[in-house]
């Protein structure tokens, strides 16, 4: 049975078409980075400055994650690509080089998010919302080397590792369930079911896992983020939103108890929901985890 509901506010006012994947940086985790994946942009706010920043992608872009030594790895959409500080390009592996095809315009990139030993995992879904179209990825921390780890993917989503880096969860949203992987080095195996969650929810999408090893999940059509416990798949905790289509979570703060929301305002009435796309905070009073940043 969970406890409390705690309610988000307003952290940032501009609208995003399909806000997604914040990150927290810098040395107190202040620097909030997200994208505005169908509005082509990349954007940030500092936590204690309020300073905000954006830049636009060429492509859709289904991720930002900050490197070790300055800018991001990007996902758009038939990339990834390297970033430089001063906005410099690199190409990296794609699809296309690991799968043997073009799947130009009809696949993109979705949810990533780097693992504890360093590798950047991410999976891609058709635009088209086809099933099973989308496929899962590792891509080495060097950002040389892709594989594939599986196919029959329709919106490869939420992921993320405990603490000890010893099981990673994942999310494939239209399964409306969160799995678990054993991990054995960089290898996943032994997938299994954590929690199976009913329609009412809405659709799991973005996730967090906390320094305690539970997940809290983003639902798209849901109003909330919601906390699961990590072992048991029982529910915790849960955020209220003032909008439908909420899409992922960061912690963030000195001491990583102010967790970061992304929404969409793709499909919604604003008059209903006036906050529809903005980003949002709440204090959840629980220790997450630092973003971990790509190593090339």
């Amino acid at each position: 049975m969970w406890g409390r509901a705690v309610k988000a506010s307003v952290f940032d006012d501009r609208r995003n078409v399909l806000g997604e994947g914040p990150t927290a940086t810098g040395a107190k985790n202040e620097l909030i980075t997200w994208v505005d994946l169908y509005g082509k942009k990349v954007r940030s706010r500092h936590l204690a400055t309020g300073v905000t920043t954006e830049y636009a992608t060429t492509e859709d872009v289904g991720f930002a994650i900050p490197r070790v030594n300055g800018g991001e790895i990007i996902g758009t959409a038939n990339g990834p690509l390297l970033r430089d500080p001063d906005g410099t390009l690199h190409k990296l592996p794609t699809r296309e080089d690991v799968d043997g095809y073009k799947a130009s315009q009809v696949v993109r990139w979705n949810d990533a998010k780097v693992s504890p030993q360093g590798d950047l995992f991410l999976g891609s879904m058709a635009y088209d919302f086809k099933t099973n179209a989308g496929a899962f990825y590792q891509m080495r921390s060097d950002g040389k080397h892709m594989r594939r780890l599986f196919g029959d993917v329709t919106i490869s989503n939420g992921l993320d590792w405990t603490v000890d880096g010893k099981k990673m969860f994942y999310i494939d949203t239209p399964l409306c369930r969160v799995d678990i992987f054993d991990v054995e080095e960089r290898e996943i195996k032994n997938r299994r079911t954590l929690v199976h969650f009913p329609e009412s929810m809405g659709m799991p999408d973005g996730a967090s896992v906390d320094a305690h090893g539970n997940i809290w999940v983003a639902f798209w059509m849901g109003h909330a983020v919601r906390c699961f416990d990590g072992e048991t798949g029982a529910q915790l905790e849960e955020i209220s939103c003032p909008a439908p289509r909420i899409t992922s979570c960061v912690f963030a703060g000195d001491n990583l108890d102010q967790l970061i929301i992304t929404s969409a305002s793709e499909d919604t009435d604003l008059e209903e929901f006036p906050e529809a796309g903005f980003v949002f905070t709440a204090n959840v009073g629980v220790r997450g985890q630092k973003t971990a940043l790509f190593g090339a």
